[in-house]
């Protein structure tokens, strides 16, 4: 053991968080992430004890064991919010959103006078909608929503059954599958320094079943932040839930 140094300790690090299985084994990691709160809670235990009844120290304890009555535990929260991080915050997955330009010729669609109509297809190529009702062409009685692929009759003579012609524009992206990864075991490493002392720490949690825990505000007018807790896990082999390294 080193000697002892009355040093404080805040943290500054780079924190990286990847999927991992049972085993500890960790893929690809995601970061570094802008992390305000990273907090681990201890074990949480039931305190038994064994109180004297003797006459020369009744109510004190002969003999004191504490149980373990719930895991440790982590919660981290974070505003880095790519789509892979979106899907962490919003209890979900992430996928490719990619779609080559396609051309689409007789869309069937119902127009309403004074409201909105939705086509299948988003991202729609400028000045490539044609409207057609009863073989007229009523395009310029339609408003025309390219990037939401909507339609909107503003005259009686458009609204009513009618067909589309358009093209789609190429598109690349993610998307986010709402709800779908409820129990989500992860690795979390940090990079950091002590701001005390200017030397290295660095922090391994293992494997911690986390779960999104908190609303998400999309139109809020702060950045969106994420919150993910759940328990700390032993792999098999590491001896502890996670390690905390303080360098010298």
């Amino acid at each position: 053991m080193a000697d002892f140094k009355d040093t404080g300790l805040i943290m500054s690090g780079d924190i990286f968080m990847a999927e991992v299985d049972a085993d500890g084994k960790f893929g690809a990691l995601n970061g570094p992430m802008n992390v305000p709160s990273l907090s681990i809670t201890p074990t949480s235990v039931n305190r038994i004890s064994r109180p004297s009844y003797q006459k020369d120290n009744y109510g004190q304890a002969l003999d004191a064991v504490n149980l373990p009555s719930d895991s440790a535990s982590v919660t981290i929260q974070f505003d880095s919010m790519p789509a892979s991080m979106l899907a962490e915050t919003l209890g979900g997955t992430a996928e490719l959103a990619d779609a080559e330009a396609d051309s689409v010729t007789g869309e069937a669609l119902t127009l309403t006078e004074g409201a909105w109509a939705a086509l299948p297809h988003s991202s729609l190529a400028a000045g490539s909608v044609v409207v057609t009702k009863d073989a007229t062409d009523v395009t310029a009685d339609c408003d025309i929503n390219l990037s939401a692929g909507l339609i909107k009759a503003r005259t009686a003579a458009a609204a009513g059954d009618v067909t589309v012609d358009y093209d789609t524009e190429a598109v690349t992206g993610h998307r986010v599958m709402g709800d779908t990864e409820i129990s989500k075991p992860r690795y979390i490493l940090v990079d950091g320094i002590n701001l005390a002392t200017g030397k290295r720490t660095r922090v391994e949690i293992f494997r911690a079943v986390l779960s999104a825990d908190q609303a998400t505000e999309l139109m809020g007018t702060e950045f969106i932040t994420g919150q993910l807790s759940g328990s700390l896990v032993v792999p098999p082999g590491k001896g502890a839930a996670y390690t905390a390294t303080m360098y010298s």
